[in-house]
């Protein structure tokens, strides 16, 4: 008798998880590739930038693979200028640096303890650098110096 309304009670369970709504015609399935465009102003779209987002799920799952960029025409990105004599923290630049461009030239290696790294690589004259050096490698931090003087063999 138990086990008859434990049937049962099943039964009317099972029916009404299982008629709930109306029946799926077809399961849903994502799109695997597609591309999104953004416009700043849709209504005219020659004025602001324009935006492409390329989606694939085959090369990344947790969204754009690829993001491409327009700007609005006559736009000019900002001149970067870094400011001389800003350091990060205590930490020295630590340049590699050869005094020409020929095979024999001489490897020097120039630390600057109140310089920040942008301004040493977009300046065109440094104090100690000769103009016609070439920039073999540069670095922040103290490690830098016992590494680069090892790699290059430099006393």
């Amino acid at each position: 008798m138990l086990l008859n309304h434990i049937k049962k009670v099943i039964i009317i369970l099972i029916k009404i998880n299982m008629s709930r709504g109306r029946p799926k015609e077809q399961e849903a399935t994502p799109w695997q590739e597609y591309t999104q465009e953004i416009l700043e102003v849709p209504s005219k779209p020659e004025l602001g930038h324009r935006s492409v987002w390329h989606y694939d799920r085959s090369k990344f799952a947790n969204g754009p693979w690829k993001v491409e960029h327009w700007e609005e025409k006559g736009f000019r990105q900002p001149k970067f200028k870094p400011d001389k004599g800003k350091a990060y923290g205590k930490q020295p630049v630590v340049l590699v640096f050869k005094t020409s461009n020929r095979s024999n030239a001489k490897t020097k290696i120039k630390v600057f303890k109140n310089e920040n790294i942008d301004y040493i690589l977009t300046t065109s004259k440094l104090v100690g650098v000769p103009s016609t050096a070439e920039i073999i490698d540069i670095g922040v931090g103290e490690s830098f110096i016992e590494r680069y003087t090892q790699k290059y063999n430099l006393a």
